[in-house]
């Protein structure tokens, strides 16, 4: 689709071709999770995603990219095929804060007011943090799944299972953009991340019982959200020791978007560098 634009375009200036080496931009699209409720890598769930950024050119190859995103996760074992994840019956949502440094390396030179530098393929690798907080509606209400202990981090004997809420976070994927006009740059991307915790989702390890959460034998919100099982041949699934989760990989979420940025006119000649002349 950009490929299309940039050709197609006609909008061309030669009066002005120096521009400064800083941009700004705002990304916008939609982000997709994978992880313990979600382990086939479906689609059934794609949520909205995006941000503003900085960017800097050291040349017209590689530029470095600061970031600002909101994204939005969420599954249901509703939502898959596999008779035992219906069983389950987990779900979650997480409306996650992001602040990534990102590296770029475009594949063509690359030169906004260029009409031969028009556009470039482009691959991205970074590195980052996440503010993670999951929840479920409960009784018409948000309620936040990490105070409540749900794999039994609030007890002694689990509380190696505790999570942080801030983790970190490494993206990577590829691009492709094109400038529209003389500093307006255009790019449509897809970038992988990697979250470094396992419970953007609340699930990982093994059930801890419901006597755990319970020992007044009063059901509480912990409780009834720990195993919302349903009941199959008389009893619910949170046995101590049956498995929740899967511990055995970190949780993933996909972000597409379209990208769209801004340079500023500089009267100043671009560097000496053989790299830069005319940019």
């Amino acid at each position: 689709m950009v490929l299309a634009v940039c050709i197609g375009s006609s909008i061309v200036s030669n009066a002005q071709k120096f521009f400064e080496r800083q941009e700004y931009g705002i990304m916008a699209g939609a982000a997709q999770y994978f992880g313990d409720l979600n382990p086939e890598y479906g689609f059934k769930n794609i949520r909205p995603a995006g941000g503003i950024f900085y960017r800097y050119y050291f040349n017209p190859y590689i530029s470095l990219r600061v970031g600002l995103s909101y994204v939005q996760l969420g599954y249901k074992d509703s939502y898959s095929s596999n008779a035992y994840q219906q069983t389950r019956n987990l779900s979650f949502q997480n409306n996650l804060l992001e602040a990534t440094v990102i590296g770029e390396f475009n594949f063509f030179r690359f030169q906004t007011g260029n009409i031969d530098r028009r556009y470039t393929p482009y691959m991205v690798l970074g590195v980052g943090a996440l503010y993670s907080n999951p929840f479920v509606m409960h009784n018409g209400k948000k309620t936040y799944l990490q105070p409540l202990g749900t794999e039994g981090q609030n007890l002694t004997d689990y509380r190696n299972r505790r999570y942080n809420k801030i983790n970190a976070v490494v993206p990577f994927g590829a691009g492709i953009k094109c400038w529209l006009a003389p500093g307006v740059n255009l790019g449509v991307e897809v970038v992988h991340r990697f979250a470094f915790t396992d419970y953007l989702d609340d699930v990982s390890q093994s059930y801890v019982g419901v006597n755990s959460f319970t020992p007044s034998g009063n059901a509480n919100t912990a409780s009834l959200l720990q195993d919302p099982s349903k009941i199959v041949n008389g009893q619910k699934l949170g046995r101590i020791g049956k498995q929740r989760g899967d511990n055995a990989t970190i949780d993933q979420y996909l972000v597409g978007q379209i990208t769209l940025s801004f340079q500023l006119k500089t009267y100043k000649c671009p560097s000496n560098s053989p790299l830069w002349d005319n940019y």
